[in-house]
Protein backbone atom coordinates (compact mmCIF):
# COMPACT_ATOMS: atom_id res chain seq x y z
CA UNK A 1 0.00 0.00 0.00
CA UNK A 2 0.92 3.29 -0.47
CA UNK A 3 -0.33 6.96 0.14
CA UNK A 4 -1.73 6.87 -3.44
CA UNK A 5 -4.30 4.76 -2.12
CA UNK A 6 -5.79 7.37 -0.10
CA UNK A 7 -8.73 9.00 -1.84
CA UNK A 8 -11.57 10.99 -1.13
CA UNK A 9 -13.85 8.17 -3.12
CA UNK A 10 -13.14 4.75 -1.88
CA UNK A 11 -13.44 1.91 -4.93
CA UNK A 12 -14.73 -0.97 -4.23
CA UNK A 13 -11.99 -3.70 -4.50
CA UNK A 14 -9.35 -1.50 -4.33
CA UNK A 15 -6.55 -0.65 -1.96
CA UNK A 16 -7.76 2.27 0.31
CA UNK A 17 -5.32 4.31 2.65
CA UNK A 18 -8.43 6.20 5.58
CA UNK A 19 -7.41 9.18 7.78
CA UNK A 20 -8.96 9.61 10.66
CA UNK A 21 -8.48 10.76 14.32
CA UNK A 22 -9.01 8.26 17.58
CA UNK A 23 -10.40 11.13 20.20
CA UNK A 24 -11.00 11.32 23.80
CA UNK A 25 -14.18 12.25 25.98
CA UNK A 26 -14.06 16.10 25.48
CA UNK A 27 -13.06 15.46 22.20
CA UNK A 28 -9.46 16.04 21.61
CA UNK A 29 -7.05 14.16 19.44
CA UNK A 30 -5.54 11.19 21.55
CA UNK A 31 -1.39 10.93 20.83
CA UNK A 32 0.58 7.89 20.91
CA UNK A 33 -2.58 5.34 20.97
CA UNK A 34 -1.46 2.01 22.56
CA UNK A 35 -2.66 -1.37 21.85
CA UNK A 36 -4.69 -0.70 18.76
CA UNK A 37 -6.84 -2.90 17.24
CA UNK A 38 -8.25 -2.31 13.90
CA UNK A 39 -11.01 -4.57 12.91
CA UNK A 40 -13.60 -4.68 9.61
CA UNK A 41 -16.58 -5.89 8.86
CA UNK A 42 -18.39 -6.45 5.49
CA UNK A 43 -21.84 -5.86 4.18
CA UNK A 44 -22.73 -6.36 7.86
CA UNK A 45 -20.73 -9.46 8.30
CA UNK A 46 -18.56 -10.17 11.71
CA UNK A 47 -15.88 -8.16 13.00
CA UNK A 48 -12.36 -9.24 12.04
CA UNK A 49 -9.18 -8.27 12.35
CA UNK A 50 -8.38 -6.32 9.59
CA UNK A 51 -4.67 -7.19 7.67
CA UNK A 52 -3.04 -3.87 9.00
CA UNK A 53 -3.04 -1.93 12.14
CA UNK A 54 -3.68 1.75 12.22
CA UNK A 55 -0.57 3.83 12.16
CA UNK A 56 -0.27 7.60 14.03
CA UNK A 57 0.73 10.47 11.81
CA UNK A 58 3.66 11.04 13.86
CA UNK A 59 1.96 13.13 17.09
CA UNK A 60 -0.91 14.02 15.80
CA UNK A 61 -3.71 12.17 17.33
CA UNK A 62 -4.40 11.69 13.42
CA UNK A 63 -4.35 7.85 12.51
CA UNK A 64 -4.25 6.30 8.96
CA UNK A 65 -5.60 2.79 8.04
CA UNK A 66 -4.06 0.76 4.90
CA UNK A 67 -7.10 -1.83 3.73
CA UNK A 68 -6.49 -4.24 0.79
CA UNK A 69 -8.70 -4.61 -2.20
CA UNK A 70 -9.86 -8.01 -0.85
CA UNK A 71 -11.16 -6.09 1.97
CA UNK A 72 -12.55 -3.20 0.32
CA UNK A 73 -14.56 -5.88 -1.68
CA UNK A 74 -17.79 -5.16 -0.09
CA UNK A 75 -20.81 -2.95 -0.37
CA UNK A 76 -20.39 -1.63 2.84
CA UNK A 77 -17.17 -1.37 4.80
CA UNK A 78 -17.37 -0.87 8.68
CA UNK A 79 -14.38 -0.10 10.07
CA UNK A 80 -13.81 -0.31 14.36
CA UNK A 81 -10.09 0.90 15.58
CA UNK A 82 -10.29 0.31 19.36
CA UNK A 83 -7.31 1.14 21.88
CA UNK A 84 -6.56 0.65 25.30
CA UNK A 85 -5.39 3.70 26.18
CA UNK A 86 -7.59 5.19 29.12
CA UNK A 87 -10.01 7.78 28.17
CA UNK A 88 -9.90 6.98 24.09
CA UNK A 89 -13.01 6.48 21.88
CA UNK A 90 -13.27 3.78 19.52
CA UNK A 91 -13.03 5.23 16.05
CA UNK A 92 -16.29 4.03 14.09
CA UNK A 93 -15.83 4.60 9.94
CA UNK A 94 -18.17 3.56 7.36
CA UNK A 95 -18.13 3.45 3.68
CA UNK A 96 -19.79 2.70 0.61
CA UNK A 97 -17.31 1.59 -2.04
CA UNK A 98 -18.16 3.07 -5.54
CA UNK A 99 -18.56 -0.05 -7.79
CA UNK A 100 -16.98 0.73 -11.62
CA UNK A 101 -20.48 1.46 -13.16
CA UNK A 102 -21.91 4.00 -10.01
CA UNK A 103 -22.30 7.34 -12.02
CA UNK A 104 -22.25 10.20 -9.53
CA UNK A 105 -23.93 12.97 -12.08
CA UNK A 106 -26.27 16.21 -11.66
CA UNK A 107 -29.87 15.29 -13.47
CA UNK A 108 -30.69 18.85 -12.85
CA UNK A 109 -28.34 19.90 -14.87
CA UNK A 110 -27.15 19.19 -18.24
CA UNK A 111 -24.16 21.16 -20.23
CA UNK A 112 -24.92 23.76 -17.75
CA UNK A 113 -28.28 24.28 -18.80
CA UNK A 114 -31.66 23.31 -16.99
CA UNK A 115 -32.58 19.78 -18.21
CA UNK A 116 -36.57 19.49 -18.51
CA UNK A 117 -38.69 16.88 -16.34
CA UNK A 118 -39.67 13.94 -18.62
Amino acid sequence: MASTDARAIPYKSAAWRVTFPILDADGDPVTGATGLDSEISKDQGAFADCTNEATEIGASGIYYLDLTSTEMGADTVALRVQTTTSGAKTAILITYPQEADDMRVSVTHWSNTAVAAV
